[in-house]
Parts: C-alpha cells; structure tokens; sequence
C-alpha cells in the first residue's frame, strides 16, 4: 500500500508554492526530527529513567500534539472566519463592499466562508511559542499504570485545565490559576504536568498509579479533550467515552464594535464540534457551492 493511501486525512500539512503547485512534505519532516526518537523516548520511560534528554523529548512530542491536531487548526479557522464575516459587515454598512461580494449583502452571518489550510498551518509557530512558555510554568512526572484499565488517547491527546474546577463546569485550556496537564504516552504510562511541582519544565519522577478510580479519572478527562476521535486499547472505558461524544474543546466568539475598531473576542468551551466549510480554491468547487446554495434559496 502507497504511504499517502494510509493516513486518516491524506496531505494534512501540505502548502501552496508560489509558483504553483504543492509542498506536502516541511512539516512533515519537522514532527519527524521529533518523532524519530520516539521509541527509545518511550522505551527510556518504561525503564523510568530521567534525563535533561528525555524531558525536551517528551515536552517535544506534547508541543507537536498540541500545535498539529485538528482541534488547534480548526480554532484557528473559526477565529479566521469571524474575523472575515465582521468585516464583510463592516464594508456592508458604509457601502463599501467590493464588486464580487455584492450578491451575498445581508447574508454575511449565514453564507458558508471557507478559510485557506495554508492560514492555519501559519498559526502553529505561535501555537508552537505559548505551548513552549506553558511548560516553563509546569513540572513534570511520569505516572505508571498499574491497574488493569488501560489509558485511553485521542486525536487531541494534550489536555490542560485547571484541577480546581469539577469537570462538568471545567473550561478547556485555563491557565488563568491553578494548571493540570495530562498526555497519554502509552497505555500504561502518562505524563502529568502541574503548577505546583518544580522543577518546571522537565520531567523530575516516576510514580505509580495502582488505583483504578485514579485512572478512570484520567481517562474521563481524556474523553472529553478527544475531537474527532477517541482510541482505546480495550473497551473498559466505551461508557466514559460515550458521556462525552456529544462535546468537544472549541470556542466562542463575539464581535464589538467600536466606531471604527472591530474587536474578535472568543474563549474557550466544551460544545458541538464545528462544521467549517470547505475552501473554495477551484472554478468546479465554486460552481457546486453556487448551485447548492440556489438550491437551498440561499442566494
């Protein structure tokens, strides 16, 4: 089978040349100067070693968990797509709209807006930098699992909060006060960053986990940072992921006006997962967003 048949979503990190065509392979070797020491990372934790190495390893390989996932690069969109949708409106109202954006007036809070891939690949340096100054406010500890229920992991597997709050009223990525972070490394090991252990940023002991509501804590915190998708090794946690499937971390935007200043606020949330529309880059997909909305008198 080709490599390029295998992947959930085929090219995710590809990027328009400016001479046309496409690159699909720089960020792929970036993720993979990290994820090449990988195995001997994990095989060094199993043996619960601790090592200035192994700590840039596994805060590494959290940062590239964070910043590449879907969940990141589809906050980036939506924050992308309000920022386009007010100013639309703002043109609207002075009569300012350029010539191809005339047909869609008063329709700007419900016509689809797709946002270029290429865009939220650029935000991931910055995603890359907070989650970096994150850690410096974090000590590190690997946990071992002991019981006989597995870790459960998902496709946003960097999950971070603030452990004061009981998880039904808990706000995804508040790092306002108190900060818990978990990220599976196995099925029987996790990482645990706090606010409260030092040194910060590196990993200063192994413990063992022996009790099983511990893990299932865990595991529910898991289950509810999963996005698209949550993986198990068995199915002794099918309930936990179940409460959770109907929400997911994403955020909420509003938009203030002030004169002439258009100001995008948004923060964090467990909701729907967002639907985002697809990017127009093509006359054919054009012609079908076109007819669609006909179709549904959208125009």
């Amino acid at each position: 089978m080709r490599p390029t048949a295998i992947g959930y979503e085929n090219y995710y990190y590809s990027q328009e040349l400016p001479g046309g065509g496409k690159e699909n392979h720089r960020f792929e070797d970036l993720w993979n100067s990290i994820e090449t020491v990988w195995p001997e990372t994990v095989h060094a934790l199993t043996e619960r070693r601790i090592s200035p190495a192994i700590s840039f390893n596994v805060l590494g390989m959290q940062t590239v968990m964070h910043a590449r996932v879907p969940a990141t690069r589809d906050r980036h969109a939506l924050l992308l797509e309000a920022k386009l949708r007010s100013e639309a409106k703002a043109l609207e109202e002075i009569s300012a709209l350029p010539a191809e954006l005339e047909r869609y007036a008063g329709q700007f809070d419900t016509i689809p807006v797709g946002i270029n891939p290429h865009q939220t690949l650029l935000a991931m340096c910055d995603e890359f930098k907070a989650f970096g100054d994150l850690c410096f406010r974090l000590g590190f500890e690997v946990l071992h699992n002991r019981t006989n229920i597995p870790f459960l992991t998902s496709d946003n597997p960097v999950c971070s909060y603030d452990p004061r709050q009981p998880l039904p009223a808990r706000t995804p990525y508040d790092h306002s006060g108190e900060i818990e972070l978990i990220f599976p490394v196995t099925a029987w090991m996790l990482a645990r960053g706090s606010s409260k252990r030092r040194p910060f940023n590196a990993i200063s002991r192994h413990r063992e986990i022996t009790d099983k509501q511990v893990v299932r804590r865990f595991n529910r915190t898991i289950a509810q940072f999963a996005y698209r998708m949550t993986l198990g090794r068995d199915r002794s946690s099918d309930q936990l992921v179940r409460a959770h499937a109907a929400a997911v971390p994403t955020i909420k935007t509003k938009i203030r006006r002030q004169e002439k200043d258009i100001q995008i606020l948004w923060w964090h949330v467990f909701g729907p997962r967002p639907t985002l529309a697809q990017y127009i880059d093509t006359p054919e997909k054009a012609a079908r967003l076109e007819a669609k909305m006909a179709a549904t008198d959208g125009l």
